[in-house]
């Protein structure tokens, strides 16, 4: 579902202090609210964060916007006021708002942010440098060196990091994050973040580049971090000049 925003209510999603959007069915609007489910994604359009996305984690239908803000209450639900009198005040008072939840009632649609398409190489080193958490598993493995971040066709980010053991039976960061995105029933990869235990972007290794490239016919276009500083990008295809298996994608 695409849906506009305004500026506010989007910074409010993305610092996570608006967890709750308040939608009503209007005529002629071409969206029903009352169609969502959990885990959809919803595509906002707002000036300052441009597209951005979130996930619905629940959809709340009431009879009106007393019923809405007494259940959910003001905290999440409003970027403008906690006051929930002027909540009501201040929704009532958007276009055709009014005769719509008398008719129809109203949404409140939970929602967790993913990403924002003008942010989205940030977020993702971000998430791959705080998912590091060096450590001694056992005298003989270590984890938590490398991290990693990627983001897949479905719009979610699936973080890993490295398992290393002295007989070579770990894994990098990056086959980690796989792994997590192949169980949550995906394989198809859109842009890949690996940060070293320094801290600095480096770029998968040759054994990764071929799991990578087996992972999908459009895996060639998976966009790899170089560089965060100028977000200098490199296509999979890239580094894997020789490409193979088409027969078998």
């Amino acid at each position: 579902m695409k849906l506009n925003i305004n500026d506010r209510a989007a910074l409010a999603i993305k610092n996570n202090t608006k967890r709750v959007e308040i939608r009503v069915n209007k005529e002629n609007s071409g969206h029903d609210y009352s169609k969502l489910k959990q885990s959809d994604i919803i595509e906002f359009t707002s000036n300052n964060l441009r597209k951005f996305y979130v996930k619905v984690k629940e959809v709340n239908h009431y009879n009106s916007l007393d019923e809405l803000f007494t259940l959910e209450g003001t905290r999440y639900t409003t970027s403008s006021t906690n006051d929930r009198e002027e909540a009501i005040k201040n929704v009532n008072k958007l276009d055709g708002y009014v005769d719509a939840i008398k008719k129809n009632g109203v949404y409140a649609i939970h929602i967790e942010y993913l990403y924002s398409e003008n942010t989205v190489w940030e977020e993702l080193y971000k998430k791959a440098k705080n998912i590091r958490n060096p450590r001694k598993i056992s005298g003989m493995i270590s984890a938590g060196g490398v991290g990693a971040a990627i983001l897949t066709k479905k719009h979610n980010i699936y973080t890993g990091v490295c398992i290393d053991t002295v007989s070579t039976l770990g894994m990098c960061g990056e086959r980690n994050a796989i792994a997590n995105m192949i169980i949550n029933g995906e394989n198809e990869i859109v842009k890949l973040v690996c940060v070293d235990s320094k801290g600095n972007v480096c770029s998968p290794c040759g054994a990764c580049r071929e799991y990578l490239m087996q992972l999908s016919k459009n895996s060639k276009n998976i966009e790899i971090l170089k560089d965060i500083n100028i977000n200098e990008i490199v296509k999979l295809e890239e580094l894997i000049p020789d490409w193979w298996g088409y027969d078998r994608l």
